[in-house]
């Protein structure tokens, strides 16, 4: 709290809590928007696509762009161009209009992470990796938060748009509330010593270099991953304890609930352990590894008990893995980290785009455990990428000279 960008830096976790309510607005409200765009759940999850495609596509112009003029500017925008998804969704005539504004909450997710990851790795130089993996607990408590604000809703019989025009007051406030922030220059910190050390330690802690087309292509591939798990879970999760357990749709919200509860545990627990005993590559190992394990579970006993300490584990398991792949690409890369973690941002905006709308193809022509195995391949690709990375991050970095917090 003593560090003079703390409200900088608290501004943008509110902002990425509210966006963790966001991102799993179209599935949580998914009966009613099959509703009113006369679709099926295949249509609301090409939406959800629309979304992860306009991201994927701005990531990396955004990126760049933040380096070159700062981050500030972006981090203020996104808020309000999301507005115009939040407001423009719940009255959209048709489903045309609905993918139009759809495509609003992609740019405005692009602009958010390119100015917010390389903001807190500058206003917490010293421990960058907790500072990104705050990210996931805030967007994890969003989750946590919303399915009772649309229970709330449900329950007084009012109309499911108030939840999109609550979120985009609290985005708009936000907006002007960091407006009046200071933020630390790009690609500086708010340390000219430690940006000195930092500077006078880089060369000597790669023997070799990293490669990107080695490392950095690994950890590309798990930002891709990651976010896949991310939005299978988040967008089937009520689906599947509707289909395959016969929960009620509010009851079936919970499923996010348990997964977002681990992901929120998950992050306070990595948050401690990054200052202090592992390194943001030895998660990137162990988590797809557990989450695995779990979903094979799940698949094999079927039953609500097992499917709620599942949900909950697997949220425990894949939380804060896209941030252990950017702030390790931050710190194997760091110069145009902006540039470089948007790579691995676009990675996961393709997931966003690819993964809704394949699910949905495979839940349109079988059933919703088709899904779910489909899940496992991704799973088998994440392990077989972190293995790779795992490797050769021990074969670039000199561990034995200098010790890292990252």
């Amino acid at each position: 709290m003593k560090n003079p960008y703390f409200k900088t830096a608290l501004g943008i976790y509110i902002s990425y809590c509210m966006l963790g309510m966001i991102v799993i607005l179209l599935s949580t409200n998914m009966q009613f928007l099959t509703k009113q765009f006369n679709t099926d759940a295949a249509g609301i999850s090409f939406l959800i696509s629309i979304e992860g495609l306009a991201r994927a596509a701005t990531l990396y112009i955004a990126g760049r762009l933040s380096d070159k003029f700062g981050r500030k500017k972006f981090i203020c925008i996104a808020p309000l161009i999301m507005i115009i998804f939040l407001v423009g969704t719940p009255l959209s005539p048709n489903y045309q209009v609905a993918v139009l504004v759809s495509v609003f909450a992609g740019i405005a997710h692009a602009f958010m992470d390119a100015g917010s990851y390389p903001s807190l790795l500058e206003c917490f130089p010293k421990t960058p990796g907790t500072a990104a993996v705050l990210i996931k607990a805030f967007i994890a408590t969003g989750g946590v938060i919303l399915p009772f604000i649309i229970a709330f809703f449900v329950a007084k019989n009012m109309f499911y748009g108030y939840t999109f025009y609550l979120i985009a007051i609290i985005m708009f406030l936000n907006s002007m509330f960091l407006f009046s922030r200071k933020f630390p220059k790009a690609n500086e910190t708010n340390d000219v010593k430690v940006t000195q050390n930092v500077k006078e330690l880089h060369d000597e802690k790669f023997v070799p270099k990293p490669i990107f087309k080695k490392e950095g292509i690994a950890l590309i591939v798990i930002g891709f991953t990651s976010n896949a798990i991310f939005m299978g879970f988040q967008t089937w999760m009520p689906t599947y304890a509707q289909n395959v357990l016969g929960m009620s749709q509010i009851n079936s919200l919970k499923s996010i609930t348990y997964y977002s509860i681990g992901a929120v545990i998950s992050v306070l627990i990595l948050a401690k352990l990054l200052q202090k005993t592992i390194k943001p590559i030895l998660v990137l190992l162990v988590y797809p590894i557990i989450g695995l394990t779990v979903l094979a579970s799940i698949l094999l006993i079927r039953t609500s008990t097992v499917t709620i300490i599942g949900f909950f584990l697997i949220g425990l398991s894949s939380a804060g893995v896209l941030q252990m792949a950017q702030a390790t690409m931050g710190e194997l890369f760091s110069k145009n980290k902006g540039a470089t973690i948007a790579l691995v941002s676009t990675a996961s905006g393709v997931a966003a785009a690819v993964i809704p709308a394949l699910t949905g193809l495979i839940l349109r022509h079988y059933d919703i455990l088709h899904v779910f195995y489909f899940m496992i391949i991704i799973f088998v690709i994440a392990i077989s990428t972190s293995i790779f990375a795992f490797v050769r991050y021990y074969k670039v970095v000199r561990l034995s000279k200098h010790k890292y917090t990252i």
